[in-house]
Formats: structure tokens, sequence, C-alpha cells
């Protein structure tokens, strides 16, 4: 069960820092002084992506990819637990 606490802290911790960062913004820099890069409003790529409708498929993509892990790590979890149990007996 310690497995549950430490995925649960996780995601406290996660969130939290979520929250924390909109709070934190910056004021927005007009211009970067140390880059040789001409300086680009908007990007590109998400903007194209966002027009397709495929930044909908890269985020389906990513939270799929964490629900697996997240599965996969609770599923090994019980069997741990289960040979533990075995173990003391």
């Amino acid at each position: 069960m310690k497995l549950f606490r430490i995925l649960a802290l996780c995601c406290f911790m996660l969130c939290s820092l979520a929250g924390i960062q909109q709070v934190q913004a910056q004021p927005e820099q007009t211009q970067v002084e140390f880059s040789s890069a001409p300086a680009q409003t908007d990007i590109e790529m998400a903007d194209v992506l966002r027009q397709d409708g495929k930044i909908y498929v890269v985020v389906v993509v990513l939270l799929t990819v964490l629900l697996g892990v997240v599965a996969y790590l609770i599923t090994l979890d019980r069997k741990v637990g289960r040979l533990e149990k075995q173990f003391k007996e």
C-alpha cells in the first residue's frame, strides 16, 4: 500500500505545482537580448496542431500512456503485496 501513498503524494505535488505556476507567472518579455535567434511570438507547430485538431490526439496518447503506467504500478504493487503475505506465512 506504500505505492498508493507515493502515487497520491506525486499527484498532489503535480497538481500543486500546476496551480502555483499560474500565480508565479512573470510579465511577458518583448525581446530576448541574449539570443541570436529571431524572436517569435507564436509557436507554429502548436498552432498547426491546434488548427488541424491533432493536439487532442497528442493529449489522448499522453494520457493513455500515463494511465497505462499507473495501472501497471497498481497491479505490480498488488502482486508484491501477495508475495509479501506468502513470505510472512
